[in-house]
């Protein structure tokens, strides 16, 4: 690998004008390579940096790695090149001084994924060592930049295994004109088989048909898809939290951005607007839009979205400590548009969770990070006519509660959010649930008055529990699925969509799963083939269970529902008390005083999280402990009869299936 040779290069297309000329300036320099085990592939301090002939660093680390298979599988090495053989890549070692790009002919990193992680190895990047994928895409490649096509990259990936095998350099690329090298060569011999002669060309070419057997060719788009398809195997979602600029944005908010993405620059470049438009479609084939603004959004194929940039955002009010399952099918989508190809942002408000939305969950005082006159100055933008005719607020008004002022203010704080981040971000599209249409319409107006465009909102339905009622922060204790599992263990989370009835189930599925619709289609023919054997709900408890959990999470869920509904009490009797917490998780275990309870009815109402009366549902025989049916609420409690045999525990089950654990205290 070398870099270009001294040349003025254009990077922005002519579109941009306040690029800067690039020049390159030769600089070389060498690391060695540090003998490193399979097994220590994940320490960086093992590991030195290493500016040239990437290539045989990147087959030595295979070859390393090549210990453990399993490890090598978890690997693939990737060219990165164009026809011109001029690639610029930020956060280099090599680059001159006074620069932060350099321009290769070519250059190769390692993709290393495993345990929810995907990682560049890079020998040259400044950056970590090594690197989470996605902050080296936004660091290395700085997508956000409009390349002239002369310097697009592309993408050859080929597996670790086929890499040992095949390639074969005999460093002639390395030579001058005068057969002097470029640069001092490494202490190992060329990794050349005479057999396969010399074909790195066939590597760093980005000519598909040339060793299409054993690899692939990526353009930048379908590069990074592949990424986000990898990370979509293991997690759904990372939030890295970034705090803004008090002067960014009135709420005092905090910017998240989907995938552990740094805000480091706004969104300002004009990307094509299909796929913002694609994400607007898959919305509708899940029946994910309940409401829109505009109303005919739909319409023609979604062709008003046609224009808007390809970044969605959602609004969250921290106003609880912890999501709940309503939050998490809105990051769910949010995390969907990305595999659209679009820039997600979630921002979280401060002063609008101190304010309070006027369905009067929650109420305070405003958090002012601008002066008074600044304030006054954007509330002349909006009409008190039509901050009356807010649903919401019009409930307020009607049913005798009413709403303060710094409340009936909360339109304003939001629509202020989505101005900022239009401006600042680019951002002309929102997403949240269906209770948030009047805000949109504020936010819209407001957008569209003080910039001239056109903005766009899609309000996806909301998620009820048993009797109707909107999931919220505020629900009754026992009827929220948090996604702490400090609040809602991993057991009773993925019972809860494993308990799903079939009415229920295939909604919930085209709503949440990251699935295509292509397989969500096939889940629910299987579904309807084999009613009864609970193949959709199973699918969806464990894809939700393992993203929010994790793969331990999923484990012990399964462990928990395996003994509990195809297992025997006597077999749960044998196991140690701390492997039984253990499955039901912190969340799910209750510890109560033994002295505090003296009959079966006091017992009962403590233990019971549900809605109804306790008493009467315990008459009615939907209580059993430790397998025993109690309907008598007058009964004394025998400590013995409801305890494990010698251990301080006691099962409760009210129902068929709503289980959780009583650890008791002397």
């Amino acid at each position: 690998m070398s870099c270009c040779e001294k040349k003025e290069c254009l990077i922005l297309s002519k579109c941009d004008c306040d690029y800067t000329p690039m020049y390159w300036y030769e600089h070389f320099s060498w690391g060695r390579f540090h003998e490193i085990s399979a097994v220590n592939i994940m320490d960086p301090s093992l590991l030195h940096q290493i500016s040239y002939l990437d290539e045989e660093n990147i087959w030595k680390l295979c070859k390393k790695v090549s210990a453990s298979l399993e490890e090598l599988n978890c690997c693939s090495v990737v060219f990165i090149s164009n026809e011109n053989r001029m690639v610029p890549l930020w956060k280099q070692h090599a680059a001159a001084v006074g620069r932060d790009y350099v321009i290769w002919d070519y250059h190769v990193i390692l993709l290393y994924s495993k345990s929810g992680s995907v990682l560049i190895y890079d020998f040259d990047t400044t950056l970590t060592f090594p690197c989470d994928a996605q902050i080296y895409w936004i660091e290395t490649f700085r997508p956000e930049l409009n390349l002239d096509a002369n310097y697009r990259r592309y993408f050859r990936i080929i597996s670790s295994s086929d890499y040992l095998q095949h390639f074969s350099s005999d460093r002639s690329h390395m030579l001058e004109t005068y057969g002097n090298y470029k640069a001092p060569l490494p202490s190992w011999p060329a990794i050349y088989d005479p057999d396969i002669g010399n074909n790195l060309h066939s590597f760093i070419s980005m000519d598909s048909d040339l060793l299409k057997d054993i690899s692939k060719v990526y353009d930048e788009n379908s590069f990074r898809k592949h990424i986000n398809e990898v990370l979509r195997r293991f997690k759904l979602i990372t939030l890295l939290l970034l705090k803004l600029n008090p002067e960014m944005a009135i709420s005092f908010c905090y910017l998240f951005l989907i995938g552990r993405l740094k805000c480091r620059r706004a969104f300002t470049t004009s990307l094509s607007a299909k796929n913002i438009k694609q994400f607007c479609i898959d919305l509708a084939k899940r029946n994910l839009i309940s409401s829109s603004h505009p109303s005919n959004l739909s319409s023609d194929d979604f062709k008003a979205v046609s224009t808007l940039p390809n970044v969605v955002y959602a609004g969250f009010d921290p106003t609880a400590d912890s999501l709940h399952i309503g939050h998490l099918l809105v990051l769910t989508n949010l995390f969907r548009a990305t595999l659209h190809g679009c820039h997600a942002i979630a921002l979280i408000g401060g002063a609008t969770a101190h304010v309070g939305d006027p369905s009067g969950h929650i109420t305070g005082v405003v958090i002012i990070v601008m002066s008074s006159i600044q304030f006054l100055e954007i509330c002349r933008d909006f009409r008190l006519g039509d901050m009356l005719r807010l649903g919401m607020v019009k409930s307020r008004m009607r049913d005798g509660s009413g709403l303060s002022c710094t409340e009936f203010l909360y339109q304003i704080f939001q629509s202020y959010d989505w101005y900022r981040l239009s401006r600042d971000y680019n951002c002309h599209f929102q997403i949240g649930g269906n209770d948030q249409l009047g805000h949109f319409d504020a936010g819209y107006g407001y957008i569209k008055k003080k910039t001239g465009k056109l903005s766009a909102s899609i309000c996806l339905p909301l998620l009820t529990d048993a009797q109707g009622k909107k999931l919220s922060k505020t629900s009754k204790e026992g009827s929220n699925i948090w996604l702490d599992e400090r609040k809602t263990s991993p057991f009773t989370f993925y019972q809860y969509f494993r308990q799903k009835p079939d009415s229920a189930i295939i909604p919930l599925l085209r709503y949440f799963s990251l699935r295509t619709i292509e397989e969500i289609e096939e889940i629910e023919r299987e579904h309807q083939a084999n009613l009864g054997k609970w193949v959709a709900q199973e699918k969806l408890a464990e894809e939700l269970t393992k993203s929010v959990h994790g793969s331990n999470g999923l484990k012990m869920a399964k462990k928990c529902s395996e003994l509990l509904f195809h297992g025997s009490l006597s077999e749960l009797r044998k196991m140690p008390v701390s492997f039984i917490e253990e499955q039901f998780g912190s969340a799910s275990v209750q510890q109560l005083l033994r002295s505090s309870f003296s009959t079966m009815g006091e017992l009962a109402d403590t233990v019971h999280n549900g809605e109804g009366s306790s008493i009467n549902k315990m008459k009615a025989g939907a209580l059993k402990l430790n397998g025993i049916r109690f309907m008598d609420p007058d009964e004394v409690i025998n400590f013995d009869k409801i305890c494990f045999d010698g251990k301080n525990i006691t099962l409760v089950c009210w129902g068929k299936r709503k289980y959780h654990l009583v650890r008791w205290i002397d």
